[in-house]
């Protein structure tokens, strides 16, 4: 199962063959994949040169969340495609905010994207930003686990190249915030488990 994902991941790390996936279903002057194109150059810009812990590019991860999200749930509607490539912009680039992102993408994005971002202007403090962010697991919409648990699987797929420490912490995390809601929604619960499996095996 992680090994199809992987294989997609791999098969589209490129601008180009990201379009090409767009394109089955979208075509290129449709407001829609001008919408999406104008997302991916901006999160292209926000995220150049900038590397996650594990050393592999920014870009890599919100290209890889967008594409969990069409090809292995199939989503087509574009608002969550754009929210998905955007979902770190806030914290990565603080040229964007919430607002920008309504004056650029419109209301619908921009309210998914603050669904996605932690509060960092409400609680300054980290451990406290970080419970208030998974608290509002509780009220969030469907959309938005779409979205995160595409997230949460990327990062668990690629948590190899980090600490055993961040490895723990992140299962744990995993299994306490994200598990619950993957099986209440039925959003890549078995991709997670085995995901959280392989990786305590192997530790």
């Amino acid at each position: 199962m992680l090994e199809k994902i992987r294989a997609l991941l791999a098969d589209a790390g490129d601008k180009k063959a990201f379009f090409k996936r767009i394109a089955f279903f979208m075509p290129a002057l449709d407001y829609r994949y001008k919408a999406i194109e104008k997302a991916y150059d901006a999160a292209e810009k926000a995220s150049e040169n900038k590397k996650r812990d594990g050393g592999e590019p920014v870009s890599e991860h919100w290209r890889a969340v967008a594409l969990i999200l069409i090809v292995y749930l199939r989503v087509k509607d574009y608002c969550l495609i754009v929210a998905a490539i955007l979902h770190d912009i806030v914290e990565d680039d603080p040229t964007w905010t919430i607002e920008r992102i309504a004056r650029e993408f419109g209301d619908e994005v921009a309210a998914l994207v603050e669904w996605l971002t932690k509060p960092a202007r409400e609680f300054p403090d980290e451990a406290e930003r970080n419970k208030a962010y998974h608290e509002r697991f509780d009220y969030a919409p469907r959309e938005f686990f779409l979205i995160k648990l595409s997230d949460r699987l990327h990062n668990l797929v690629t948590l190899w190249s980090c600490d055993e420490e961040k490895r723990l912490r992140k299962i744990e995390e995993t299994k306490q915030y994200y598990l619950p809601f993957a099986e209440k929604h039925l959003i890549l619960l078995h991709e997670i488990e085995e995901a959280i499996r392989v990786l305590e095996e192997k530790k």
